[in-house]
């Protein structure tokens, strides 16, 4: 479980219980329950299978492609890969490499639809570079 899934789904069973208390009732409870119980989901962080072996890159998150394409960037050519996650996938990326972290960057942006295309440069983002055990180096948002 990821920690905010802890503050969330605690704060709002604390709130259900006092609004039991303080409404006589579980009725005004109902709302915080589903809330609470959503978070815990949401945050949830299940063990995943890793497939060992050299020169492997694994999926970073869980989630749908919705995109592969040779971009352009300050660093050069490269592949990039976009995986669309919904509100029912596991939200926790993972490292694609076994390998060192060289550079974690932020990007402060806006929020848009992660679908849109552009949304890939113009959104709040961090960026990990790793180089990877067989040398060869990896970034990922």
């Amino acid at each position: 479980m990821v920690r905010d899934g802890y503050f969330y789904g605690i704060a709002l069973l604390a709130v259900a219980v006092f609004l039991r208390f303080v409404a006589g009732g579980w009725v005004w409870s109902i709302v915080p329950l589903l809330l609470a119980v959503f978070f815990l989901w949401f945050f949830r962080d299940p063990e995943r299978p890793i497939p060992q072996g050299e020169g492997l890159v694994v999926s970073p998150a869980d989630g749908k492609v919705t995109d592969v394409l040779r971009v352009t960037t300050p660093d050069g050519e490269s592949l990039r890969l976009s995986i669309f996650l919904n509100v029912f996938d596991v939200h926790v990326n993972r490292s694609p490499v076994s390998g060192l972290l060289r550079e974690v960057r932020y990007q402060k942006g806006e929020f848009l639809n992660a679908l849109k295309p552009i949304s890939a440069e113009r959104n709040e983002q961090n960026l990990a570079v790793i180089q990877a055990d067989e040398g060869y180096v990896v970034s990922f948002k």
